[in-house]
């Protein structure tokens, strides 16, 4: 595993906030290098952050490791972290803990969502939002997915309002944003190291009463994604039981 000295600042320019955003991957081969290639290109023409990219590899079996080495080898702004174990959140954990940068993110491999947000998400935390998120349902949005995920997303959303009495809209998608020192203050609360990794986050980071922001956004569904839906639902439900009945907060909303 990369160590925590080199996930911190190489090359920057200390009169520029840093921004940090973690690609993570698992069996990413195909995808990998050209989505890094699109990314450093696109923050190479927004020079007003100090911008690195992490690879962060959940213990990928292909040569997903020999592509992240040789694109850290060959770019300055990016950097390849190992993981030996699986899971997305794992990946963001690890990775959002070990930086310095002043704001962290995450975006899919895919780059399902347009990186114009990444910029409008960064500009809102640089004015003081504390989370900045994309959502999918919002009226401005533009997202082309299939209609059965559109269904499961919009109905996921409305169970988790129902249950847990919160405010965000799209729990999923797979673009998120916060200050650094928001977001971990808010990791050691979350205990799922997958996908409902990201319902977590929102969650105590609302509860907590920090500033979620949600920005509308262009999304293309990747049609090789590796989301399983019913298997992702039934994970997301036992979820949102942990939390309603068993999360790490009492009544004065103070960790247990």
């Amino acid at each position: 595993m990369t160590s925590k000295e080199n996930l911190q600042g190489r090359n920057a320019k200390k009169d520029h906030p840093s921004a940090l955003v973690v690609l993570p991957v698992y069996n990413e081969e195909k995808a990998l290098r050209q989505s890094v290639k699109t990314l450093t290109s696109f923050l190479r023409e927004h020079d007003n952050y100090n911008w690195k990219i992490v690879i962060a590899d959940n213990n990928s079996r292909d040569s997903t490791g020999e592509i992240g080495r040789l694109l850290e080898s060959e770019n300055p702004l990016v950097q390849y972290l190992h993981i030996p174990r699986k899971g997305r959140g794992i990946a963001l954990r690890t990775a959002w803990e070990q930086t310095d940068c002043d704001f962290v993110s995450y975006m899919d491999i895919d780059l399902s969502t347009s990186l114009d947000a990444l910029i409008r998400a960064v500009d809102l935390l640089n004015q003081g939002a504390d989370i900045v998120v994309g959502n999918r349902l919002a009226k401005n949005s533009n997202t082309k997915r299939c209609l059965k995920r559109e269904f499961v997303s919009r109905s996921y959303n409305v169970v988790i309002k129902t249950a847990l009495g919160t405010h965000f809209r799209d729990a999923h998608c797979g673009f998120k944003t916060g200050r650094r020192e928001v977001v971990r203050k808010i990791l050691p609360y979350i205990e799922d190291n997958e996908w409902f990794f990201d319902t977590e986050l929102l969650f105590y980071g609302e509860k907590l009463g920090h500033r979620i922001v949600e920005i509308p956004v262009t999304w293309v569904e990747d049609p090789d994604t590796k989301a399983k839906i019913f298997k992702d639902a039934y994970d997301d439900l036992c979820g949102l039981y942990r939390l309603r009945f068993h999360n790490k907060l009492d009544k004065s909303g103070e960790k247990r």
